[in-house]
């Protein structure tokens, strides 16, 4: 930048003409007092209105400069969850203390609903169960992946796969279908065997559950490993399941069953605070673990997991050519509902 030449302010000479003489004048300038004076007066405007505005903003700024300098922070609201009283999300005067008192309840609500619906419920740590169309098939959508996850730990305890193994992403594998952010991934990117567990257990992947089912072996071998597991109405290639058989799944995988130790702590892990928490997860306070695995597709809204309060316990919900809508709605409900049977 070119700084402009300092202006000179000394005396110029000019010339008197009616004198006839050279003589000095000098040229009339705004006084050291005068400009002061503007300056003064506008530095001391200035003043007032911050200091006005000191008077005026300080609760303001400081929010405005704690906001700035701290992460976002999302919070959940689980109104159904959170609810004092359960009558008052359902709509009508219930009283919950037996488990016939949770049947007759779950079942005037999905009376009045298009579609079908199954549940499936069951005490892990003492006698306590009941069923609504527990032995119906349902199309499991990504319930499914389940099983399929569960094959492939069995596989990493067999040591016949083997988990930092790394999987490059190829082109002729993409599955753009549905949820997941491996479609979505340029070729050559890497992942290892535990990324892409974590990916369909978490984000219910469908190109990872692809890939995933390619090293398995396909499905029809998933399934004869479903079988052996004692589970006879569900199929991987159908992609069918039942309320009741997936309870079985988890109930056998909570008293150690299926998988090691370390590889069933991994599997837990990452279907805790999965992508979808909207429906078991609603349904029960805030700060209760849930473990499960949600699926959807047009018409089907599904939850199956495992609640960790005092009692601890299965609940596998499913449905079929419901109205979504009204499906989103009321899985919500019957997950408190079981709460309240459970904790009286």
């Amino acid at each position: 930048m070119v700084r402009g030449k300092k202006k000179d302010f000394q005396e110029k000479d000019f010339v008197d003409q009616e004198e006839g003489v050279v003589k000095r004048k000098k040229r009339s300038r705004k006084t050291i007092g005068e400009e002061g004076s503007r300056k003064q007066t506008a530095i001391g405007l200035l003043v007032t209105v911050i200091l006005g505005l000191g008077f005026y903003l300080p609760t303001e700024v400081k929010q405005w400069w704690k906001e700035f300098n701290t992460s976002e922070k999302i919070t959940i609201k689980k109104p159904v969850g959170d609810a004092k009283n359960v009558s008052d999300i359902l709509g009508f005067k219930v009283s919950i203390k037996e488990k016939g008192d949770a049947e007759e309840v779950i079942g005037k609500m999905l009376d009045a609903l298009s579609g079908n619906y199954g549940v499936w419920v069951e005490k892990l740590e003492e006698e306590g169960q009941f069923g609504i169309n527990e032995g119906m098939i349902f199309s499991a959508a990504s319930v499914v992946k389940l099983p399929i996850l569960v094959a492939y730990y069995q596989a990493i305890d067999k040591g016949q796969l083997d988990s930092e193994e790394v999987y490059v992403l190829r082109e002729r594998d993409r599955f753009e279908y549905g949820t997941g952010s491996m479609q979505n991934q340029l070729e050559g990117k890497e992942y290892s065997y535990r990324e892409v567990a974590r990916l369909v257990a978490n984000e219910s992947d469908n190109m990872a559950a692809q890939v995933m089912t390619g090293w398995l072996g396909g499905q029809s071998k998933i399934d004869k490993a479903v079988r052996s597991w004692g589970l006879e109405e569900t199929s991987v290639k159908e992609n069918e399941v039942t309320p009741k058989e997936m309870g079985m799944l988890l109930k056998l995988l909570y008293e150690g069953e299926l998988i090691s130790e370390e590889s069933r702590e991994e599997l837990f892990d990452n279907l805790v605070n999965t992508v979808n928490e909207d429906r078991i997860t609603a349904g029960v306070p805030s700060g209760v673990k849930v473990m499960h695995k949600f699926g959807s597709e047009e018409g089907i809204i599904n939850d199956c997991g495992i609640v960790y309060g005092d009692d601890p316990y299965v609940i596998c919900l499913l449905s079929t050519e419901v109205n979504d809508g009204q499906g989103q709605e009321v899985l919500p409900k019957i997950s408190r509902v079981v709460w309240e049977w459970i904790k009286s």
